[in-house]
């Protein structure tokens, strides 16, 4: 698949030369194909570098979550985000080495964290709109909001504990959200224990 053998010459020549280094032309020339081709396929070299596939909240599964009458929200914004794991998670060689590259180069470090926050400020209004349609009676809007907004964060954080596993800076593998899951579970009850 050409669009594949253009990420991978892609990810590889930044892996060996650094992200200034690499052209369009460089790319172009260690997977060929033409310019045209490559532009077909990608829009510029970030996008043949990192993917195309940029986390996001699908507006149908947004639906599906505040249509929910169920009281499992964590689990049910679990299942909202279970699409947001980056692309590449197809080839776990390319997303480790993806990783690599956007964690180890401090302007694409900048980007992902702004495109990621970006992202986790949609998520807390659209949690706020869900807790605010289940609030309890006397609930202040202002409390909803703050419980929203340290909910985004912590799926963010899930998320980011779902790529990397138990040693941040190693190679991801696959994300694995239900292992995940399954260790947050685990650990939410041991966060509400009363304090002596």
């Amino acid at each position: 698949m050409t669009s594949r053998r253009i990420e991978t010459e892609a990810v590889r020549l930044v892996r060996e030369r650094g992200y200034d280094a690499v052209t369009v032309d460089l790319i172009c020339e260690a997977s060929g194909v033409s310019q045209r081709t490559f532009f077909n396929h990608f829009p510029t070299k970030l996008d043949a570098i990192v993917g195309t596939h940029r986390p996001r909240v699908d507006e149908g599964q947004v639906r599906r979550f505040l249509a929910s009458t169920g009281d499992d929200l964590l689990g049910d914004l679990l299942d909202l985000v279970a699409g947001m794991a980056p692309g590449g998670a197809d080839d776990p060689e390319l997303m480790a080495a993806r990783w690599a590259i956007i964690t180890t180069t401090p302007a694409l470090l900048q980007s992902e964290m702004e495109r990621l926050l970006s992202v986790q400020r949609e998520l807390a209004e659209v949690i706020e709109l869900r807790m605010t349609r289940h609030a309890a009676p006397g609930e202040s809007p202002d409390d909803i909001r703050a419980e929203a907004v340290l909910l985004a964060h912590l799926v963010a954080a899930f998320l980011r504990f779902s790529i990397e596993g138990v040693e941040p800076g190693g190679p991801p593998a696959r994300p694995d959200l239900e292992s995940s899951r399954r260790t947050l579970e685990q650990l939410l009850p041991k966060l509400a224990r009363p304090r002596d």
